[in-house]
């Protein structure tokens, strides 16, 4: 296959990728707060959600797949415990407060609700806490990995 001249001078396609950036991030935000709304509103059937959910999935494993390849954690954040548990914190509480709502409108039980919503709280915050510290020490050999090689060179 012929591989097609490329019209961008370097100004351009520095340009292009940071519009393809910016709509990347907007799509996963995007499907994230679309399927968060739905849930809160009722309509979170798995009919409903598939398609959003599926997107979105595709989006985050190879977002994080190919920045775990490159050694790339974040622009400004650091892989320490204590950002970890302040990002797995908000994702907690977000989760929490929408459980409680999906709860409340489902059945109206005030006490059922709360207790839900701080399950899912505790569920959510624990889960992503791990997660986020077993990627955090797969970064950290990934960068010793690269950084081993560069030293090679």
């Amino acid at each position: 296959m012929k591989k097609v001249k490329n019209n961008l001078d370097e100004r351009q396609e520095l340009k292009l990728l940071k519009i393809e950036h910016n709509g990347c991030w907007l799509a996963f935000w995007g499907l994230l707060a679309a399927m968060l709304l739905q849930m809160a509103l009722g309509n979170n059937s798995l009919e409903n959600l598939a398609g959003e959910w599926i997107v979105f999935m595709c989006l985050a494993v190879y977002l994080m797949a190919g920045c775990m390849k490159n050694g790339i954690w974040d622009r400004k954040l650091k892989p320490t415990l204590k950002t970890n548990t302040l990002i797995s914190g908000i994702a907690a509480i977000v989760m929490g407060i929408i459980w409680f709502v999906i709860s409340y409108h489902n059945y109206h039980n005030l006490m059922g609700s709360i207790m839900t919503g701080v399950f899912m709280l505790l569920s959510v915050g624990i889960l992503c806490l791990v997660v986020l510290m077993i990627f955090s020490r797969i970064y950290k050999r990934r960068i010793e990995k690269l950084e081993g090689s560069d030293e090679e060179q």
